[in-house]
């Protein structure tokens, strides 16, 4: 059974306030010492001190596409057993270039949570698009118009 106000949707709720804060410390600490991170196009496992260290770059490259706002716009759970939680979530990215008109991408990411004896953590986190890859593509398309 799906629910969208259980215990796994909090935790995914402060997961994108950590996010939006730039809480690195707090967001890292959701996650297993390692996740699997699974993409459109690969799939790796991570080491969350790695991921940490990932993480203002990532920002960076976010900024330089004119970042502003990523906001939690719907998330769900399901949970399987009493152990794991499935928590699905819809994602809304909003970029404004210098000169350009304000552009907002959706995605989709998935977690596979561990709720058990100790504080919840992201055992394996599904991106369903490479929000990245479309920016690249589409600063690519812009540049050649």
């Amino acid at each position: 059974m799906e629910t969208t106000d259980g215990a796994g949707v909090r935790f995914i709720q402060a997961f994108a306030r950590n996010n939006s804060e730039s809480n690195i410390s707090e967001l890292v600490g959701q996650f297993a010492d390692s996740f699997l991170f699974a993409g459109p196009t690969a799939n790796q496992w991570v080491r969350a001190c790695d991921f940490a260290l990932a993480l203002p770059r990532r920002k960076q490259i976010f900024e330089q596409f004119g970042h502003r706002s990523t906001e939690l716009t719907d998330v769900q759970e399901q949970w399987l057993g009493e152990r794991y939680v499935l928590v699905r979530s819809r994602w809304r990215f909003t970029f404004e270039r210098s000169g350009q008109a304000v552009e907002s991408l959706e995605n989709e990411s998935s977690f596979l949570v561990d709720a058990g004896a100790g504080p919840f953590r992201i055992l394996v986190y599904v991106a369903h698009k490479d929000i990245l890859e479309i920016l690249q593509g589409r600063a690519a398309t812009s540049s050649n118009a």
